[in-house]
């Protein structure tokens, strides 16, 4: 069973293929001599709400970034990256960074809270289906069309490893929650 809680008419301009929901953090509290009078601040930001964010990708080329807030889904970002349909986003667990691939062959990774992006990891001319962020941030994984899973370094964007399944497509990826 399920409830709409809100619901956007023409989100992108085309058919939505990829979406993904996580959480903005909130700025850590600021460390003595970082404030700028030198003491501590009255009240930590460590115990306020971060912003619920929804990551949509679309066949018109484009990634979104959107705000939840109180029921409604409000543009955050708008990324035009892509040249060919967006087919698999992903939010890294902190918050902090997106991963976004399309049948351009480009994995993209951004940064959610200024929309900028960080990175294009090289990918050859292989289709990448599917990108999943490890549960420590480090690494991308991304499947092919070849049915081959490639670990990418977030960092440097280079290949690390590459895992041959012997399939005709990856389609579907994840990690156990302890990243092993």
């Amino acid at each position: 069973m399920y409830s709409l809680l809100a619901k956007r008419e023409k989100a992108h301009q085309d058919c939505i293929w990829s979406c993904d929901w996580g959480m903005l953090s909130p700025p850590g509290p600021e460390k003595n001599g970082d404030h700028p009078d030198g003491e501590e601040p009255e009240k930590q930001q460590e115990n306020e709400p971060g912003q619920d964010i929804i990551v949509t990708g679309g066949l018109d080329d484009m990634v979104r970034i959107w705000n939840f807030t109180d029921g409604e889904v409000i543009d955050r970002h708008r990324l035009t990256e892509h040249s060919l349909g967006v087919v698999s986003v992903s939010i890294s667990n902190d918050g902090s960074k997106l991963a976004s691939s399309s049948l351009d062959s480009a994995i993209h990774i951004w940064d959610i809270d200024s929309g900028v992006k960080l990175k294009t990891v090289e990918n050859g001319t292989v289709d990448s289906w599917t990108v999943i962020f490890s549960p420590d941030g480090k690494y991308i994984a991304s499947g092919n069309r070849n049915g081959k899973v490639n670990l990418y370094s977030v960092e440097t964007g280079k290949l690390e490893e590459t895992l041959d399944t012997k399939g005709k497509c990856t389609l579907s990826i994840a990690f156990s929650p302890d990243g092993k």
